[in-house]
């Protein structure tokens, strides 16, 4: 079953690959979202923090945090949930524009994503409720508490998993989005589930893929050696979610092509979704056939 899921996923990652590959700079992208949430995340420690180091340096204590400080906690938590699903959605514009015929570049991705503010600004607030409010299940209620935040976080993860080509391409509000993702994941769950799992096979495989040479480089225990095995595995798996993250985006358009038009987009054409996923006999689960 593992290694049918890991060879069903490398061929959507490799589908995903053949789109991606005619705008490779779209890769740039995730990398903008990155160091526009690092800007954020600097410019705020060093306007609430820097003096509490000082303090802290001269031997001081802290005094506890104000109402404003929480505030401002929660708005740059809001801002860094913001950036990341607007960069997620301007690589879903250029997927889409691809897969279109189109030929997308960074700048039209960027200002086709601006262009849908009023729906990524309002899923941006929902996203950042739902993941609090699962961390407070999660810290509040025990091993009771983790069990049930995970599986109520893996389940809002698939329901919603095609609310972002939806809040794109359909222009509908956040309340109908959330409502149509869930007919649609209805709809295809098995591809949604396959998919992902398989994809993230290939991640977690691709992450360990230069182990062997990290180990070696930094086996001898030398200080200077360890310092450079640990850089690498750290660029290398940035480099590996920079990817993987592109060519996740372009697999929930295809995906959200197929469930919402029954056709296999383009660049998807050797992938034969009712013979990748498991047949749709077995979705009875759910209440289809």
């Amino acid at each position: 079953m593992i290694v049918e899921r890991f060879r069903n996923g490398l061929r959507l990652v490799l589908a995903s690959w053949k789109v991606l590959r005619r705008d490779r700079e779209m890769l740039v992208l995730p990398i903008l979202s990155a160091l526009s949430s690092l800007a954020l995340l600097v410019l705020v420690f060093v306007g609430m923090f820097a003096d509490d180091l000082a303090l802290i340096r001269d031997g001081g204590e802290l005094a506890p945090p104000t109402t404003g400080e929480y505030v401002v906690l929660g708005l740059v938590s809001y801002l860094l949930t913001f950036i990341t699903i607007f960069f997620n959605v301007a690589q879903i514009c250029a997927a889409d524009d691809r897969m279109a015929g189109g030929d997308p570049t960074v700048r039209s991705a960027i200002s086709h994503a601006t262009k849908h503010l009023s729906a990524i600004a309002p899923w941006a607030l929902v996203s950042m409720v739902v993941s609090m409010v699962l961390r407070a299940i999660e810290e509040r209620g025990g091993w009771v508490g983790k069990i049930a935040a995970g599986f109520l976080g893996l389940a809002w993860v698939l329901i919603t998993y095609l609310i972002l080509p939806i809040l794109v391409l359909e222009g509908i509000g956040v309340r109908d989005a959330i409502a149509r993702s869930k007919d649609l994941f209805v709809k295809t769950w098995g591809e949604t589930v396959s998919g992902e799992l398989g994809m993230s096979l290939v991640t977690f495989v691709a992450v360990l893929v230069p182990l062997p040479f990290l180990l070696l480089i930094g086996g001898g225990g030398q200080p200077v050696m360890v310092a450079i095995a640990v850089a690498l595995g750290l660029a290398w798996v940035l480099f590996v979610a920079t990817v993987m993250g592109a060519l996740n985006m372009v697999f929930r358009v295809a995906l959200y092509r197929y469930a919402s038009d029954g056709e296999t987009p383009e660049g998807f054409a050797d992938i034969d979704f009712g013979h990748v996923f498991p047949p749709k006999r077995q979705r009875r689960l759910f209440g289809t056939t």
